[in-house]
This record gives C-alpha cells, sequence and structure tokens, in this order.
C-alpha cells in the first residue's frame, strides 16, 4: 500500500499575522476569507502572530476531523476560555463526562419531548406577535434585536417552562454580549491574558458571569421544588442511567446557560439573517406564504405540519450556508495524524472554518448568491455532505438542532403570515463574528401587514 502524497500547506507570515490583530478583532472573517482566496482551502496562520492555527474549509479534512471526537478535542478557546466564563458543560467537555452529560441530555431533545414544548412556545410567540404588532406600527424596527427578543423568550420558556421577565432577559442576553466580546479578545490577543488578570478586567467580567448565575440559579431553585416538563424539569428530575441520582444544581445551572446561550443565539442569528435575505429577494416572501397556506391552511403549524414547508426550509438553509451561525470553531489533535495528505502532529490546534466551507468555489456555483435552489434533493446530492454544516457535524453536532429549526420555523411562519417587509434604509448590512456571526450594527425594516 502506497503511503498518501504529503501536502506542503501555505503559511501566513507570522509579521503579516501580528499585523492583521486590530482587523482580526474588528472582523475575523474579512481577515480569513482573505488568506482562504490567496492560500486554498487550507492553511497554516497564527493567531496574534503567537498562537498556530491549522484553518480547513475542506469538507473532507473537516469530516475527519468532526466524526473522530475521540482524537479530536475542542481545543483551549472552549475548554479553558468559554469554561471560565461558563463552567464545564456539555459544550467544552469530553471523554466520559461529555458522553454521559450527551446521553442525559438528549433525552430532552427526542421528537416527543419536542412536541411537549411545542404549545408553550406557541403560546409564548403569540405573546411576542402582538407586541411586535403594536411595534411595527409605529415605523420602522430593529429585526436583529426583536429577534433575540422573540428566542430569548422561546429558549427560556423551553427551558424553564414559564415567562422569565424583560428585565432578567435583557440582563442575560447583555451578559453574554459582554462576555463573548471580552473573551474573542483573549483569543486574538492571547499573550495579553497574563495583563487581562492582573488589570483586573478578567474579575470585571467573572462580576457580570456570576450576576447572570444568580438569575439562572432562582429558577433552578423553583424548579427543583415543583419539577415540571420543560427541559430543566427534565435534568433535575431524571437519573442518570449509571448511578440513579439526579443532575446536581451546580450542574443543571451550567447546562442551563450553555442551552440558552447557543440555542437563542444560533436561533436568533439564522432568523435576523434570513429575514435580511428575504427582505432582498421578496418574490421568496409571497412563495413561503404560498407554501403555508397549501399546508396549513389557517391552522396552527404543528411539528409534522413544520416539517413539510420544503421550500421554507430551502430558504433557511441557504441563510444559514451564506451566514452560519458559527462562522468557525476549533479542535485540537491529541495523537499524530495525516487528513487528506497533510501532516497533523499531535497538539495542532485546527480552525474548522465553516463560513468558508459556506462558500468554497469548489461546491458552490456562485457562492455569494443567494440561491435556495441549492438545496433541494438532487442539488444537495451533487456535493459533500460536510460542505454544509450550520449546526456543526458528528457525534458532537449541535445537540438542540432540531429545535432550533422547529424555534425558526414558528416564528418565520408567524411573521410571513401576518407581514410583507423590506429593510428601511439602503445598503449592505455587514457582519461582526464573534462566537456567533452577527450583523454588525441593526437590520432595520418596515412591516407591512397582509391584506386579509
Amino acid at each position: 500500500m502506497k503511503d498518501t502524497p504529503r501536502v506542503v500547506l501555505p503559511q501566513v507570515p507570522r509579521l503579516r499575522a501580528l499585523m492583521d490583530s486590530p482587523a482580526m478583532t474588528r472582523n475575523p472573517v474579512a481577515v480569513m476569507e482573505r488568506y482562504r482566496k490567496e492560500f486554498g482551502a487550507t492553511f497554516r496562520f497564527h493567531f496574534g502572530g503567537a498562537k498556530p492555527l491549522l484553518v480547513s474549509s475542506d469538507p473532507a479534512f473537516i469530516e475527519h476531523v468532526l466524526k473522530d471526537h475521540q482524537r479530536y478535542h475542542k481545543a483551549e478557546i472552549q475548554v479553558e476560555r468559554m469554561a471560565e466564563f461558563q463552567g464545564q458543560g456539555l459544550l467544552n467537555s469530553h471523554g466520559a463526562h461529555w458522553l454521559r452529560q450527551r446521553k442525559h441530555l438528549g433525552v430532552g431533545f427526542r421528537q416527543r419531548q419536542l412536541v411537549g414544548l411545542l404549545p408553550m412556545q406557541k403560546e409564548t410567540l403569540g405573546q411576542l406577535m402582538d407586541e411586535f404588532g403594536q411595534l411595527v406600527s409605529q415605523g420602522p424596527v430593529d429585526v436583529y434585536g426583536q429577534m433575540v427578543r422573540f428566542t430569548l423568550s422561546l429558549v427560556g420558556r423551553s427551558l424553564f417552562g414559564h415567562e422569565l421577565p424583560e428585565q432578567t432577559l435583557e440582563k442575560i442576553g447583555a451578559a453574554i454580549t459582554q462576555i463573548q466580546g471580552f473573551i474573542v479578545r483573549q483569543i486574538v490577543y492571547p499573550y495579553m491574558i497574563p495583563w487581562y488578570r492582573l488589570s483586573g478586567q478578567s474579575a470585571h467580567y467573572q462580576r457580570i458571569r456570576q450576576q447572570a448565575d444568580d438569575l439562572i440559579r432562582q429558577h433552578i431553585a423553583a424548579r427543583t421544588s415543583d419539577g415540571g416538563t420543560d427541559l430543566l424539569g427534565m435534568m433535575l428530575n431524571t437519573p442518570y442511567k449509571d448511578n440513579g441520582a439526579p443532575m446536581t444544581d451546580e450542574q443543571a445551572l451550567v447546562e442551563s446557560l450553555q442551552l440558552m446561550v447557543a440555542g437563542n443565539e444560533t436561533s436568533s442569528v439564522a432568523l435576523s439573517w434570513t429575514m435580511y435575505l428575504l427582505a432582498q429577494h421578496p418574490e421568496y416572501i409571497q412563495k413561503i406564504r404560498d407554501e403555508i397556506q397549501e399546508v396549513m391552511g389557517t391552522d396552527s403549524p404543528t411539528l409534522e405540519t413544520l416539517h413539510q414547508l420544503p421550500l421554507t426550509m430551502r430558504v433557511v438553509d441557504e441563510a444559514m450556508r451564506l451566514y452560519p451561525s458559527f462562522w468557525m470553531f476549533d479542535r485540537l489533535a491529541m495523537e499524530d495524524a495525516v487528513i487528506e495528505g497533510i501532516d497533523v502532529p499531535a497538539g495542532t490546534m485546527m480552525g474548522i472554518y465553516i463560513y468558508g466551507a459556506h462558500r468554497n468555489p469548489e461546491f458552490w456555483t456562485e457562492p455569494d448568491r443567494f440561491d435556495p435552489s441549492r438545496f433541494t434533493k438532487e442539488n444537495k446530492k451533487t456535493r459533500p455532505m460536510y460542505a454544509h454544516l450550520p449546526f456543526g457535524g458528528g457525534p458532537r453536532k449541535c445537540i438542540g438542532a432540531n429545535m432550533a429549526v422547529v424555534q425558526i420555523l414558528l416564528v418565520l411562519v408567524a411573521i410571513v403570515r401576518r407581514y410583507d417587509f423590506e429593510c428601511s434604509e439602503p445598503g449592505v448590512v455587514g457582519i461582526k463574528p464573534m462566537f456567533i456571526l452577527r450583523p454588525e450594527g441593526p437590520i432595520k425594516m418596515n412591516f407591512r401587514p397582509v391584506p386579509k
């Protein structure tokens, strides 16, 4: 058997990478896209000119890494930097602890559980739409701000079984934003971490984290005493299979906060970008509305009918291709490997560059163009599965992916049924990549009620 030919990867010069640090802080995707177009799908780079990183947007490379979660762990960015502010939960653990948590939490995301959560979500959505109607009647609204509010409420209701007060949601949302910004600074400027600690900046953000934790603890205390069929009730009242004990309150705190962060941000940005793209291509608004009418008529959505909207789902898939919520995440090689002819020594940190994979011209014709027909069954067969992975892939694929899709479709159906919409200001909305690919600034839109 012949050895696989070795590939010598291009490398961004370290001084050039160092000089790019300010640009990486402002918009790392713009920097990575420049290098991807110059060097190809896979290249070497140094964060801040210091921390080596192997960056890849090649589907075959990505598939190899994501499928083998035992040999490729989440790296320092998630295990240490995120754990510092989120604790050790499903999203940033490995081995036996990860597998135990995955099995335990997976019960809450089964089809039966999603069906049980749907009435609560629809009740919350009805209240949100009433408030939304009053707001849009007064003029342009920031769609991104509203979608954050929508999904925080929906995720909160799914987790805790009741409405979270508006003030609580705002405090949690603000804490998430501030902490993520600080973590990004640590990633881009790793040599500054000792100074952040000495200067008290780390302690400042820990206090913000503690305030958010205290808000969640109040709800955990309430759920411990009265049970419940929501996700938190499931966590607290379902015993682990290995020892028959329930999850501790502190572990429930960590998992709740991680699910709230991931669930809210994934859905809110996906909805925001979907609506932004629909506003630019209004013919699809009517096509989606016609599909909803054909499938549901005037009936309230069910889990079954939500999954009978192929055109709507193609639009969402294309929006998540162009603007993936998770634009890049990391992995650490635990042992020496050769991936697609590339030598990957143990200890190599890899950047799984989702944004680049979603715009790789080898698999996407005119990759910057909005075209939902890419996701017909026939067209999906023409490219690798790992060319499109808005929720990740492999054993560590986002545990809440199905719930996120349900929430996205619920909100989209509710809005498209009632409104036509368009951007109220000219120009292109830029991106603000943090852990999540947020819009840079508000997405202001005008909404017009659909004639009955």
